[in-house]
């Protein structure tokens, strides 16, 4: 047999798929370093890691960045330029009495608060860009990365956990890279310039208060460790707090016709109940952190009261000076105060840190051949000793040898669970055999680019799946660079005439997330037309009008016989009377093909497809 042309490359072209989807192409900034290795090493190594690994995702916005840092340094210092002007405010006023202080000393103060309140605001405006900015970049990372995951690990992923980890987490991160280092270089200036004025006033008062205000590390570090902990758990239970609700609405009308009401209420009101009780151990946690530093920060004061006072009424200190190293030492306990609090903030963002990154090295199981084939055309498929299973203890498929030309109509029945939408599923390469090979064209199909192989498929299924939009817009995904000509033809193939006809915005009208505006004939026709427009040489119907009427099905059967006309069909039926026409007719059993040939064929052997033709004509009668 000859093959169709094939050729190969390190580096395939785009598929026309993967044009059409329109992908962001975001690249990670940082280094790739695995989850489950930086787990291996200590916790002061592995928070590291993830913290240069968040740095990465700044770097695009260094520029900005570096504004917003250079703005909080006047911000940062001026506390202390407020703290040291009291000084000569009180010697002037106190001691001197020399009123024009009144006046000057004010003035500058007002000056050095204006200086601060726009420092201020540039500092958070171009931080917050930042912040913003980076936040939206591992959003579309985490997306992409999403996107090209296997049924496998889609199938098996809560959406509660998906939501969470996908959408909450990056804006958790975007407040602990950028937000929380503006904040710490503010409050670390703060300290270094009212640390300075402390030593300038009286040295060994600042030793005094330096060393006390200094051991409220020892409650940060404490607490931090449990924070950190309890908020991997807040996201756990956040996470299964989304699944019942996405069940709930999901689900809805199994929840109405068996009365599930109470039941559903019960489970989410539990699962709040444990988040309650959680996030109730958190902000336990949290709040003790700061009575204790309060507490510190009195001990501080109260020792230089009593020693500034002995100072001051030895003459070795002016009441000015006590009075500017008080001020100081008030001021200096919020920024110490604050960096505590952001260091214990981010200790309990490396928790969604962790998450994110976990997600964003995560790798399909299905991957691409290293140097992949490519067909320009089907040709033929083969499935030699195909064996299948989920696990080694169920098996879906056994010994399935098949080969299917270009042109051929191939009907797949039989009971439920038999098999049959498995083994189309094996086409598209959604999954890989267990044992035996998928061969197109004679090649392993593990050796083709998946994008080539289903480059050459369209899928029409039970389940149809339509995106919130417009009809012109879910019609065109079938070819993204179709002509209003052919889209024209797509609708009239598909009887679509009337239904745009009667709307209110014509082609143009919006119908609603998974087409919630149009009934289930009108979807499944919507969607025969984006796999008309499609023009792929292969087409899969998984059950494609088995929820259908009679008039809606015969509608949706003739559109599907433009899209097949001249095609490679594979038809996975309920409804038996659609396939009597097909090439060839596959009856699966307990994951085998128990019987293959024609209608007539198989009717004259009275077997397994007799039988149930039979019992469905005679219930149909």
């Amino acid at each position: 047999m000859a093959t169709a042309p094939v050729k190969t490359s390190d580096a395939s072209a785009d598929s026309k798929k993967s044009k059409q989807a329109g992908l962001p192409n975001v690249k990670p900034y940082a280094s790739q370093t695995s989850p489950s290795l930086i787990k291996k090493k200590s916790p002061t190594i592995r928070d590291w890691q993830l913290y240069t690994r968040l740095w990465g995702y700044v770097m695009p916005y260094k520029g900005r960045f570096l504004v917003g840092m250079l703005a909080a340094l006047p911000t940062s210092l001026t506390n202390g330029a407020l703290a040291f002007l009291i000084g000569p405010f009180v010697d002037q006023l106190v001691q001197q009495q020399n009123y024009a202080a009144l006046f000057y000393i004010p003035a500058a103060v007002m000056a050095v608060s204006i200086v601060q309140g726009v420092c201020e605001y540039v500092s958070t405006y171009y931080t917050t860009y930042v912040a913003t900015a980076l936040s939206q970049d591992v959003r579309l990372q985490l997306y992409e990365q999403l996107v090209k995951m296997d049924l496998k690990y889609l199938n098996g992923s809560k959406p509660g956990d998906l939501l969470s980890r996908y959408y909450e987490d990056p804006s958790r991160l975007q407040t602990a890279i950028v937000t929380n280092i503006q904040k710490f270089v503010i409050e670390f200036f703060s300290i270094v310039g009212l640390s300075a004025v402390l030593l300038y006033r009286s040295w060994s008062l600042a030793l005094i208060a330096i060393a006390v205000i200094s051991t409220i590390v020892i409650p940060i570090a404490i607490i931090s460790k449990k924070l950190r902990r309890l908020d991997h758990e807040n996201q756990r239970l956040l996470a299964s707090i989304y699944d019942v609700f996405n069940e709930s609405i999901t689900g809805a009308k199994v929840v109405m016709i068996f009365g599930l009401q109470a039941f559903q209420y019960k489970r989410f009101k539990r699962r709040m109940q444990d988040y309650f009780g959680n996030s109730m151990s958190l902000a336990r946690a949290d709040a003790i952190l700061r009575p204790l530093l309060q507490l510190i920060a009195s001990v501080g004061i109260a020792l230089i009261l009593l020693f500034g006072s002995f100072r001051v009424t030895g003459g070795d200190m002016s009441p000015g000076e006590l009075t500017s190293f008080l001020v100081a030492l008030l001021l200096l306990y919020k920024p110490v105060k604050n960096v505590g609090g952001i260091i214990t903030k981010v200790q309990r963002v490396f928790a969604p840190a962790e998450r994110v990154f976990e997600k964003i090295d995560l790798e399909p199981e299905l991957q691409d051949h290293p140097n992949p084939a490519h067909f320009a055309e089907f040709e033929s498929l083969e499935f030699d000793q195909v064996h299948f299973a989920y696990n080694a203890e169920v098996p879906v498929l056994s010994d399935i040898n098949l080969t299917v030309h270009s042109g051929e109509k191939i009907a797949l029945v039989g009971e439920s669970g038999g098999g049959k939408s498995t083994l189309v599923d094996l086409i598209p390469r959604f999954m890989d055999p267990t044992a035996g090979e998928v061969r197109m064209n004679g090649m392993d199909i593990r050796q083709v680019s998946m994008s080539s192989i289903r480059d050459m498929i369209s899928l029409v299924s039970q389940d149809t799946v339509l995106f919130d939009g417009s009809v012109l817009e879910n019609i065109r995904l079938g070819n993204m660079d179709a002509t209003r000509a052919q889209i024209d033809e797509a609708i009239r193939v598909a009887h679509l005439d009337e239904m745009i006809a009667a709307m209110p915005e014509g082609i143009h009208t919006q119908i609603g997330p998974r087409g919630s505006q149009l009934s289930g004939g009108q979807k499944q026709r919507l969607a025969i037309a984006r796999a008309f427009l499609s023009d792929s040489p292969i087409v899969i119907l998984d059950e494609a009008t088995s929820a259908l009427d009679n008039e809606s099905e015969a509608a949706v059967q003739d559109g599907m016989a433009h899209v097949i006309e001249g095609k490679t069909v594979f038809v996975v039926a309920h409804r038996l009377s659609t396939v009597r026409y097909a090439d060839r007719i596959l009856v699966m059993h307990q994951g085998k093909i128990a019987e293959q040939g024609t209608h007539d064929e198989l009717m004259k052997q009275e077997g397994m497809y007799h039988r149930l033709y039979s019992l469905q004509f005679r219930h149909d009668v």
